[in-house]
């Protein structure tokens, strides 16, 4: 009995070790799995946090492209391959925009839960932007941090409207330097209340005058007149710079006078400061110089058409969908071109038939991308006489414009949202015609522009009417390639608002009224034409000539990898 005693104390002892051992290892393991699910749910948050980070820095990306030129390669800082050669440095683009500053370095964000690094490249052939961003937060478990990088790509769209910074599109803008000639004569009674930009000499004759007039015009605007040449008062004139029968200012004295050629009476003659009495000079206080500092003009050259030729949005070669919005009323492809060879009429002028713009029947023209937006838009309506415009479009021919019109467009669904009355995508009217050939507008003819601020024709009584007009957002600018006198002719009482770019000389004939800016070799101005005076343009039609595109609207995130 003792024995048996002795030895069931020692299986106590046993099954306590026992007991002590399997509670010690149920401890641990209770304390193990905290452990690991402490871990787990602090990794866990912590992917989700990286991730939300790395959005974050996607979001950002479309943000900067949002509020910057979307253009500019070395906006999201590229990196690796990617990485520009003058990222140290990168020259403004444009030239006028503040600098990046260095861009070698990918953008970085400290918030309170981590970081986020984004960078991002440009493929300039497609516009899209291709951004990787990657969120990183601290990992209690680990030396190193729970990271998550995402991938995106934004599809940047070209705006309708692209910010103007060509000075020369506020002026009518004569480019002819031939000397010992009048490169701008004014004769008989014209006036003009318009800013002017002359390379060469102005002349006056009879009682023509450039003049500001504040109470004539219905918007009155600044008169800046610059001539790099002279001036020169021909036999029988009696006016030239001001105006004393006006009122407002004062005998019509222009806002600035830069005459870097002097005054004179004669061509060849000597020339002397400019100055009234001897002078019939009116320019308000300090406004005159005798230096007239050069405006640097886009020059087009061939190989400019005929990038526009390849490149424009409705274009030879791929012009309007098929069907289109109105299959039926669809613009045939000779229309643009009657082969694929741009320039190549006579006198390099283009060979397809001369367009008309305002037919007697209606007719439509749209090109979309792979996404349905719509990019370019040219549509008549002979019911209503409205011409939809929207983008850059070539034609291998010339234009000619033979009713009275307005002008007006679509936004990127190709609507025009009634009672909009923002302006917004081009609604108003935002588009470039290039033509290998000239522009003709017969008698009586008009193309006005819209009010965007009434969503309205800018026209009262029948006529184009400047002071309704919104150029900001409602431009239609017509560039034409023909060469010489007569490249466009603004035919008797003929009514533009608009731009008009000609490689040749701009004829107007009696009564003719231009609302806007010409950048033309040369211009005959006859009796009773109206130039009325531009206000400064802060946006111009996208492919307006050597205006860069820096105004991009993104599309959302395509996510990627991530």
């Amino acid at each position: 009995m003792r024995r048996l005693c002795g030895e069931e104390r020692g299986f106590a002892l046993v099954l306590a070790l026992a007991v002590t051992v399997v509670f010690s290892m149920t401890v641990i393991t209770v304390i193990e799995s905290a452990t690991s699910n402490s871990r787990s749910s602090d990794q866990s948050k912590g992917r989700v946090s990286a991730y939300s980070l790395a959005e974050a820095g996607i979001n950002n990306a479309a943000s900067i492209l949002s509020k910057s030129n979307s253009f500019d390669s070395h906006l999201l800082h590229p990196q690796g391959s990617y990485q520009l050669a003058d990222c140290a440095s990168p020259p403004p683009n444009p030239s006028s925009a503040t600098p990046l500053g260095d861009t070698c370095s990918p953008y970085t964000w400290d918030y309170d839960g981590g970081t986020t690094t984004m960078w991002g490249w440009l493929d300039s052939a497609t516009q899209d932007w291709h951004i990787t961003s990657i969120g990183q937060v601290r990992n209690a478990f680990a030396s190193t941090p729970t990271t998550r990088t995402l991938t995106a790509t934004v599809h940047v769209r070209t705006a309708p409207a692209q910010e103007n910074y060509v000075t020369a599109w506020n002026y009518v803008f004569l480019r002819d330097t031939t000397p010992g000639i009048c490169n701008m004569t004014l004769q008989n009674s014209a006036t003009v209340n318009i800013s002017l930009y002359i390379e060469g000499n102005l002349c006056f004759e009879n009682t023509s005058a450039v003049a500001e007039n504040d109470v004539a015009d219905d918007v009155p605007q600044d008169v800046n007149l610059e001539v790099r040449g002279r001036i020169v008062w021909n036999n029988g004139s009696s006016k030239g710079v001001g105006d004393t029968v006006i009122s407002s200012p004062a005998n019509g004295a222009v806002t600035t006078a830069k005459i870097g050629g002097g005054c004179a009476t004669s061509l060849t003659g000597a020339t002397h400061t400019c100055a009234t009495p001897g002078d019939y000079f009116y320019v308000q206080a300090g406004g005159y110089s005798t230096t007239a500092p050069a405006i640097a003009s886009p020059v087009l050259t061939d190989t400019d058409f005929t990038n526009y030729y390849n490149s424009a949005y409705i274009r030879p070669g791929d012009p309007c969908d098929n069907p289109g919005p109105d299959g039926g009323n669809r613009l045939a492809n000779s229309t643009f071109d009657n082969d694929t060879i741009p320039l190549n009429g006579a006198g390099g002028n283009g060979s397809a038939a001369t367009f008309n713009l305002t037919p007697t029947s209606s007719y439509t023209c749209r090109a979309t991308d792979s996404s349905g937006r719509v990019l370019g838009e040219l549509d008549w309506d002979n019911s209503s006489k409205i011409l939809t415009i929207r983008g850059t479009i070539y034609i291998d021919g010339s234009l000619t414009i033979t009713q009275a019109g307005v002008y007006r467009g679509v936004n990127s669904f190709g609507n025009h949202p009634s009672g909009d009355l923002s302006g917004y995508d081009g609604i108003g009217g935002q588009a470039v015609i290039y033509a290998s050939g000239g522009l003709t507008m017969s008698n009586t003819a008009q193309m006005c522009g819209w009010n965007t601020l009434a969503d309205a024709a800018a026209k009262t009584s029948g006529n184009c009417d400047f002071s309704l007009w919104t150029p900001n957002t409602s431009m239609l600018m017509l560039v034409t390639h023909k060469s010489g006198a007569g490249a466009v002719t603004l035919s008797q009482s003929a009514q533009f608002q608009g731009a008009i770019y000609a490689v040749g000389d701009v004829s107007t004939a009696n009564s003719v009224e231009v609302h806007g800016p010409m950048l033309t070799n040369s211009i005959t101005i006859a009796n009773s034409v109206k130039l009325r005076p531009l206000p400064f343009l802060t946006d111009l039609p996208v492919g307006a000539p050597g205006n860069p595109n820096t105004s991009g609207i993104p599309d959302a995130p395509s996510y990627g990898s991530g």
